[in-house]
């Protein structure tokens, strides 16, 4: 794991712990979100030196040169699925190493240059203004598309014939279903649904040892009922 900072991050951004603890002091409503984070798989022809270079100059490249703080790990728990987790910061940084502002509001002027107002309203009308474009569905296709090319060309360097494209089959124009990728969340649902067959077979036989003991004491109280007199079978039923 490591950390990319950007040229006007202060000296503490490079600390993962008081990184993440400053990102949270800053922002302090109920519903902000503190970072960003991007899984990519790391290709497994390349050497590990490779993907690490691969990786790290994709990422200075496409979010800390806009000034974001990248913390980056790499997993390789199996060997055919090296990838990559990286948190982004939401925040950008002021030229003095302050946190900067991600938006700021524009008051909504009139013809003449003059505030409006809504109804007896006397607070003006205004906008939000996104001061980074790091949040955009376009800026993420952006990446996406990155990171292909990103990897297509280290593919090429080496004469690999394989290449990957962030497009989907359909706007590939490729008539196949893609294939899903089977990570923590696939093995959760097995664990899951073996859970739960246990679960309806301890019901099952609960069911049928109580079906069981139901019929049992059904056939005594028939041999029994044979014996019993009108008043006795009637305080019987009422039981």
């Amino acid at each position: 794991s490591f950390i990319l900072t950007p040229k006007n991050a202060p000296e503490w951004a490079s600390d993962r712990e008081k990184l993440w603890n400053e990102v949270e002091r800053k922002d302090r409503r109920a519903n902000s979100r503190y970072a960003k984070e991007f899984n990519v798989d790391l290709p497994v022809e390349l050497s590990e030196d490779e993907q690490k270079e691969l990786l790290t100059k994709y990422v200075q490249e496409n979010f800390v040169d806009e000034g974001m703080v990248a913390d980056v790990a790499i997993h390789r728990d199996h060997p055919d699925n090296p990838h990559a987790h990286v948190m982004l910061t939401n925040r950008p940084f002021n030229p003095d190493g302050t946190w900067g502002l991600k938006s700021k509001r524009e008051n909504i002027l009139d013809e003449n240059g003059n505030k409006t107002y809504t109804g007896n309203s006397r607070f003006p009308r205004s906008i939000k203004v996104w001061l980074v474009d790091w949040d955009k569905k376009e800026k993420i296709t952006e990446w996406r598309h990155n990171w292909a090319a990103s990897v297509n060309q280290a593919l090429e360097q080496k004469n690999i014939p394989d290449r990957i494209s962030e497009k989907s089959f359909v706007e590939q124009g490729i008539a196949d279903t893609p294939m899903q990728h089977e990570g923590i969340n696939s093995k959760r649902h097995e664990r899951k649904a073996f859970n739960q067959q246990v679960k309806n077979y301890r019901k099952s036989k609960a069911g049928y040892k109580n079906m069981q003991e139901k019929v049992v004491n059904r056939g005594h109280l028939d041999s029994l009922s044979k014996h019993f007199s009108f008043n006795e079978k009637k305080v019987v039923k009422e039981l």
